[in-house]
Formats: C-alpha cells, structure tokens, sequence
C-alpha cells in the first residue's frame, strides 16, 4: 500500500517553480466536493471566505477534508486583517489572502 498522505511540501515546490496546477475556488459550506476532487487529480482547493457564507467552524472542515483528501487547502479571507488570516492558517490552510 502507498503512503496516501499530502506532500505538501511537493505543492510549495511546484507553486514556486510555477508549474500548472488544477485547482477550484469552493463556495459551498460542504466537504463532499472537496472529498471527490482528490482521487480526481486536483492539486489545491481555494475556500472563498470573501464570497461565500463559510464562518471558521466549516472552514475548519473543508480544510480537513482538503488535506484528507491530499489537495492543498487554501483561504480567501473576507478581510485583509492579522485575525483573519490567523484564522485560517491556524485551521491548517497552507496559504491565505485578500484582494485588499
């Protein structure tokens, strides 16, 4: 049996080589999706904070599902502040951000 867990090391590597990756925003406050998107070969999920009603307890399990699922779990927070984006990398985002 092969080691199924994320390299998420790997996924910092290609972003910064610039590699193509596939990847989705999600606004839906449900981990199903996320959950079929890995076996499919996506690389990343963006959680859209700023356009979708997703509070931190959702965020929270998208991003276990991402991760579960070995897709990088990245946050687009509604606002550009210290406690916004805190928030999402202490849920276990590898990355977050803001238009602003």
């Amino acid at each position: 049996m092969t080691d199924q867990r994320p390299n998420f090391t790997l996924f910092r590597q290609r972003l910064l080589a610039r590699e193509r990756m596939l990847g989705t925003f999600l606004k839906l406050p449900t981990t199903q999706v996320i959950e079929m998107l890995g076996p499919i070969g996506y690389d990343f999920v963006v959680i859209d904070q700023e356009h979708a009603p997703l509070d931190r307890g959702i965020t929270d399990l998208m991003i276990l599902a991402a991760r579960a699922s070995n897709i990088a779990p990245l946050v687009r927070v509604p606002e550009f502040t210290a406690a916004g984006i805190l928030s999402a990398l202490d849920c276990g985002a590898m990355g977050s951000w803001s238009r602003m």
